[in-house]
C-alpha cells in the first residue's frame, strides 16, 4: 500500500484534489472512477502524516457495523449507512475508503488490514476468523467490548494520576513563589539596615536567586533529559536493561507484570473466542508487551505450543509470572475454554492492577501534603526567624 496525489474531474468538471491509499495507481484509479470523478493525474508520494482519529468512532463503528450485520443488512449496505452518519471527516473518508474496497470485490477484514494505522493489527484477523466461521456480527461486538475495555482501562490509569498531579504541580508553583518573590521581601530589610541575614533565611534566599537567574533553563534541562532518555531507550540494548532492572523493583515489577498481563490475556481471550488460531492468537498478543525483560520471558510459549505442550505449563515452569495464571490456564484447558479463561484473568489482573493504584495514590496524596507542607513550615519559620531578628538590630 502507498499514498497517491491526485487530480480529478466531477461530472460538472470542476477539478478536485486529494491524496489516498492504493495498492498502485491503476487501483487508485479505479477508486477514484468508483467515486464518479475522472482522473486527469495521479502521482504517488512517499508519505503521510498518520491518520488521527478518536478511539470513540473506532468503537462505535464496530458496535454500529455489528448492530446492522446482526439486523441482516449486507456490509456494503450497512458501512454506507455508517459512512452517510460519521461526523469526523478523517474517519468518514476511511469508511467511505472501506465501502469502495468492498465495493471492488474485498473482503471486510483485507479491506481493514490497508487502515492498520487507523483499526489496529487485531481487527482485521478477528473479522477473517468471523468471515471464515460466518459469525461476523457476533465477532465484530465483541471487538468493540474488548476495545472500550481496553480504553476504559486506560482511562483508569490515567485519572488516577490527575489529582496527585495537580497536587504536587500547585504546591511546586506555592513554593517558587515564596522563594522567589516573598522571603527576598524580608532580606531587602536586613541588607537596608545593613545587617547580617539569619542563616536560614539566606540559604532560601540563595536558592531563590537560582531559581529567579537561571529558572528558564529547567525546563531545558528536563526536556533534554526525557528526550535524550527517550533516544537511548529505543535503542535495544539500553531498553534490555532498563526493563530488566524495572522488573526486579518490587513495586514496578508488580505494576508492570499486572498491567502487561492484563492487555496479553484480554488480547489473547478475545482472539480465541473469534476463532484464531492459537499461534497466531500468540504472535499478536506477544507484540503488545512493551516491557521487553517480560516479552523476552513470553518468546518461548509460541515453540512450546508447537511441540506440543500446553500453555499453562510454560507459565507454571517461569517464576516471572504469578502463580495464579498457570493454575487458572489449566483448569480453562482441563475444561476445554482457554479464551474464557484468558478474559477471566485480564479481569481478575485489572482488578488487582487498579487496587493496588489506588493504594499508591491513597498513600501519594497525603505524602505530597506532608512533604510540602514541611518545606513550606521551613518557609516560613526562616521569615519568622527573620522578623524576630529585627527586635536585636542595634540602631
Amino acid at each position: 500500500m502507498g499514498y497517491y496525489q491526485y487530480q480529478a474531474r466531477n461530472e460538472r468538471g470542476e477539478t478536485q484534489r486529494g491524496v489516498m491509499e492504493a495498492v498502485s495507481e491503476m487501483e487508485a484509479a479505479r477508486k477514484i472512477k468508483a467515486g464518479r470523478l475522472f482522473p486527469v493525474a495521479i502521482k504517488a508520494v512517499k508519505s503521510r502524516k498518520p491518520r488521527r482519529v478518536p478511539q470513540e468512532c473506532i468503537i462505535r463503528f464496530f458496535y454500529d457495523l455489528s448492530d446492522l450485520l446482526l439486523a441482516g443488512l449486507p456490509v456494503d449496505r450497512a458501512l454506507a449507512l455508517i459512512s452517510n452518519n460519521q461526523t469526523h471527516r478523517v474517519f468518514q473518508q476511511v469508511v467511505t475508503n472501506l465501502l469502495e474496497e468492498v465495493h471492488g470485490g474485498s473482503d471486510l477484514s483485507g479491506a481493514l488490514s490497508h487502515y492498520r494505522d487507523v483499526f489496529g493489527d487485531l481487527a482485521d484477523h478477528m473479522v477473517r476468523a468471523g468471515e471464515a466461521s460466518g459469525t461476523l456480527g457476533p465477532i465484530l461486538k465483541r471487538l468493540a467490548q474488548y476495545l472500550e475495555q481496553r480504553q476504559e482501562f486506560r482511562r483508569t490509569l490515567i485519572s488516577s494520576m490527575i489529582y496527585p498531579c495537580i497536587l504536587f504541580a500547585v504546591s511546586m508553583v506555592s513554593m517558587v513563589v515564596l522563594l522567589v518573590y516573598v522571603i527576598p521581601k524580608f532580606a531587602q530589610i536586613f541588607q537596608d539596615l545593613h545587617q547580617k541575614v539569619p542563616y536560614l533565611t539566606q540559604c532560601l534566599l540563595q536558592t531563590g536567586m537560582v531559581i529567579r537567574d537561571y529558572g528558564w533553563a529547567f525546563p531545558l534541562v528536563l526536556g533534554v533529559l526525557f528526550w535524550g532518555g527517550r533516544f537511548l531507550y529505543a535503542r535495544p540494548q539500553v531498553r534490555e536493561r532498563v526493563d530488566s532492572v524495572v522488573i526486579r523493583l518490587p513495586l514496578l515489577r508488580f505494576l508492570v507484570i499486572h498491567s502487561e498481563l492484563t492487555r496479553f490475556c484480554r488480547t489473547l481471550g478475545t482472539m480465541l473466542l473469534a476463532g484464531v488460531p492459537l499461534l497466531r492468537a500468540l504472535s499478536l498478543g506477544e507484540d503488545l508487551i512493551v516491557n521487553a525483560a517480560l516479552k523476552r520471558a513470553i518468546a518461548p510459549l509460541h515453540r512450546e505450543i508447537k511441540v506440543g505442550h500446553s500453555v499453562s505449563n510454560y507459565f507454571r515452569s517461569q517464576p516471572i509470572f504469578p502463580s495464579r495464571i498457570g493454575t487458572m490456564l489449566r483448569i480453562a484447558e482441563e475444561r476445554g475454554n482457554l479464551g474464557e479463561g484468558l478474559l477471566n484473568l485480564g479481569d481478575y489482573f485489572e482488578k488487582e492492577l487498579q487496587r493496588s493504584l489506588q493504594r499508591i495514590m491513597a498513600l501519594f496524596e497525603p505524602a505530597v501534603i506532608v512533604g510540602t507542607g514541611l518545606i513550606i513550615a521551613v518557609m516560613v519559620l526562616s521569615m519568622f526567624t527573620a522578623i524576630f531578628g529585627i527586635n536585636d538590630i542595634k540602631f
